[in-house]
């Protein structure tokens, strides 16, 4: 145990690292799951880090259009089906990375909008974080994170106030399948934890907040009009898909391993975060949740899926992201140090 309290973490080649420092060497980084929005935004922070090498996007379907015009130096957009075994390996030994391999490892590649989940989905979701963690442990990645969601976390009347990466997680059986699948996921990923070559990481983010993004809390808040249960209004603390970003990059270049709770600064009630936007929502009893839900759903006014995440909007769930903050939020200036210094060597 190192003097700060913390386990430090030991790699391959016997090197013991405290967590919070800067992993060594410029950044060669494959990004699952690129065409996600924060996974966008990640990527354009990251190609203009000078202490970055090279990113490779990979998802299905073509390049995002705002990353057509990056540096083919810097930038590889791949597309491959990530739930074939064999599709992920060939990505590991492309003619570029074979000499040069990935040191990190960032899956966002999950399928988590309801809209259109079928088994195909459920197949996808568990044999790409397989794939992809077993592809990264046998090519010496360093380091392998998985975005995960706050909807593990089991939520009722009982709930601390700031929900720890320790609370008990929702495994009821009859959860939605989506939610099977993140924890399917994450153990997937904890039964790597004590890996002494690869640091594991699963990060598991509040309520996200962005053009576009595919969290619950942001398809509520982009619904027309947003539909809350009367008599209930849960305290929050969401992050936004920038915030996000930082966050993701911080765990990119220092090392640590473990499960993290992200989350914005801000805790309030879920109506204050609609009052400053400007949003009204409209109040209907608890029993009629889920039936005006389905019928806005059909007339195109909102892609909020009450059913997938159904005490959400009932009870709390304010995320204590101490944890992260003191390993990594705490380090920041180093990261910031590091593109300096990269500036000054150009």
């Amino acid at each position: 145990m190192s003097r700060s309290g913390r386990p430090p973490v030991e790699l391959a080649n016997d090197e013991v690292h405290e967590p919070g420092t800067l992993r060594a060497g410029r950044r060669r980084i494959f990004i699952a799951g690129a065409r996600r929005r924060v996974a966008v935004h990640l990527i354009e922070r990251l190609i203009a880090d000078p202490d970055v090498e090279v990113v490779m996007g990979v998802d299905r379907g073509a390049c995002p259009p705002t990353l057509l015009g990056c540096d083919p130096e810097r930038f590889v957009f791949a597309s491959a089906d990530l739930s074939r075994r064999r599709q992920v390996d060939n990505l590991f030994l492309l003619d570029r990375f074979r000499g040069h391999p990935f040191d990190t490892v960032l899956h966002l590649a999950f399928q988590g909008n309801p809209h259109g989940y079928d088994f195909q989905s459920h197949e996808f979701n568990v044999n790409a974080a397989q794939h992809l963690l077993e592809a990264s442990l046998r090519h010496g990645v360093g380091k392998y994170i998985f975005l995960s969601s706050d909807a593990v976390y089991k939520l009722g009347p009982r709930n601390d106030f700031k929900v720890r990466e320790d609370a008990e997680l929702n495994l009821d059986p009859d959860g939605h399948p989506i939610l099977r699948d993140t924890l399917d996921a994450e153990f997937i990923c904890r039964a790597k934890m004590d890996s002494p070559k690869c640091e594991v990481m699963v990060i598991r983010p509040s309520g996200v907040f962005g053009g576009g993004v595919i969290s619950g809390i942001n398809l509520l808040f982009e619904s027309n009009p947003p539909v809350l249960p009367v008599g209930f209004d849960p305290m929050v603390n969401p992050t936004t898909k920038e915030r996000l970003a930082r966050d993701l990059m911080l765990a990119i270049f220092l090392h640590g391993k473990g499960l993290f709770n992200v989350a914005g600064s801000t805790i309030g009630p879920l109506s204050r975060f609609l009052e400053e936007r400007g949003i009204k929502p409209v109040r209907v009893p608890g029993p009629a949740l889920k039936l005006a839900n389905r019928v806005q759903r059909v007339l195109g006014m909102t892609r909020y899926h009450a059913g997938f995440h159904p005490k959400r909007l009932y009870y709390s769930l304010v995320l204590d992201d101490g944890k992260f903050e003191r390993m990594f939020r705490a380090h920041a200036h180093k990261v910031l140090a590091l593109g300096r210094q990269g500036d000054e060597l150009e």
